[in-house]
């Protein structure tokens, strides 16, 4: 997206109003709610979800064997999207550590782009009758509702719909919503960065923070999430930190991090007994196959690899095997037999 784009999409927030042209000599301001609208406006939903409800419309819980019967979705879909989701983070790492590599990263990036758009399918399919239910319109008359409350001329009076329509009107600010893509190309730029700097933690956009509006707050969380990642000891490099898809990846680092040591931190609590925590190997029971993995990756590569060589012995091995006929085993007791000799030969001296 261009500087331009990014700066329009800055100041509309900061005006917290959306351009909305009709025609040619006719143009209207979409306004953000203010608070007081927002309140009111679940009122008109609740209002809107009992009248439907009476009237015999599908509710959620209706809709969804409506899609099962034809076909359309089916709760496989839903663990297919949750699969889709745990790749898409996967790559979003790989791309983080194959960030120097362009070429690479280029390949991870449009495979992340064409995960992203099946993991949309995927969720569209379960939602897509939302819009026959009570809540999708109880949500629809919402929304139209704010329109109608928040709809003005230039000179700030409300408009009073003789040319356009309300559903036209709320159409064009749902088509228009400034996606998370922008949000964070805003929350890094020069202008922007340059007055939350010199206005953090004041009224930066004129008002109590309990009043500014629901892009400004948005807008202002992101700009913490880069605060917080600059402040990181293990903060990335520039680069990174402009790269959505790589700096995704480097959360996804960290959150790894932090959850394999609350892991240890677990782990080590249940072996607090210090001939159990200076044993060579100590075994801890897990309560799943979950539970089984994240204990797993708490050891190191050579102890994997350890791991790996007693599972490929023992499965060549038809009877039951005693602990000592394992190979690193073996090795441990001929490395140990050697020291002791070692020793013995010293106190011989």
């Amino acid at each position: 997206m261009s500087h331009i784009d990014i700066e329009k999409a800055l100041y509309r927030i900061i005006q917290g109003r959306l351009r909305y042209k009709v025609r040619d000599g006719l143009v209207l301001y979409i306004h953000e709610p203010t608070p007081e609208l927002i309140y009111e406006s679940y009122d008109i939903y609740d209002e809107t979800y009992d009248q439907a409800y009476w009237r015999g419309v599908y509710v959620k819980e209706e809709v969804l064997p409506l899609l099962l019967e034809n076909n359309y979705w089916s709760p496989l879909d839903d663990k297919e999207a949750e699969k889709v989701q745990k790749e898409i983070e996967d790559k979003k790492l790989e791309a983080f550590k194959e960030f120097i590599h362009k070429k690479k990263l280029g390949v991870i990036k449009r495979e992340v782009f064409r995960l992203e758009k099946k993991w949309q399918t995927l969720y569209l399919k379960k939602n897509s009758l939302d819009h026959i239910t009570c809540a999708g319109c109880a949500e629809l008359t919402r929304n139209q509702w704010l329109i109608s409350k928040t709809t003005k001329f230039p000179d700030g009076s409300l408009y009073d719909w003789k040319e356009a329509s309300i559903p036209s009107a709320t159409n064009y600010r749902a088509s228009n919503a400034i996606s998370q893509e922008m949000y964070r190309s805003v929350a890094r730029c020069d202008a922007w960065r340059g007055m939350w700097g010199a206005g953090k933690g004041t009224e930066i956009f004129g008002v109590p923070f309990s009043r500014i509006t629901q892009e400004q707050a948005r807008l202002c969380m992101y700009a913490r999430m880069y605060d917080n990642v600059s402040e990181s000891p293990e903060a990335p490099i520039d680069e990174i930190i402009e790269d959505d898809t790589c700096l995704d990846g480097w959360f996804i680092s960290q959150k790894k991090k932090q959850d394999t040591q609350k892991k240890q931190n677990q782990v080590d609590g249940m072996i607090s007994n210090d001939k159990i925590k200076n044993s060579g190997e100590v075994f801890v029971m897990a309560q799943d196959n979950k539970d089984a993995q994240e204990i797993y990756d708490l050891n190191d590569g050579l102890a994997r690899n350890t791991v790996k060589q007693r599972q490929a012995q023992i499965e060549g091995k038809e009877d039951m095997m005693n602990f000592k006929e394992l190979a690193d085993v073996k090795q441990d007791i001929g490395i140990q037999r050697q020291q002791q000799f070692s020793q013995s030969l010293k106190k011989g001296r």
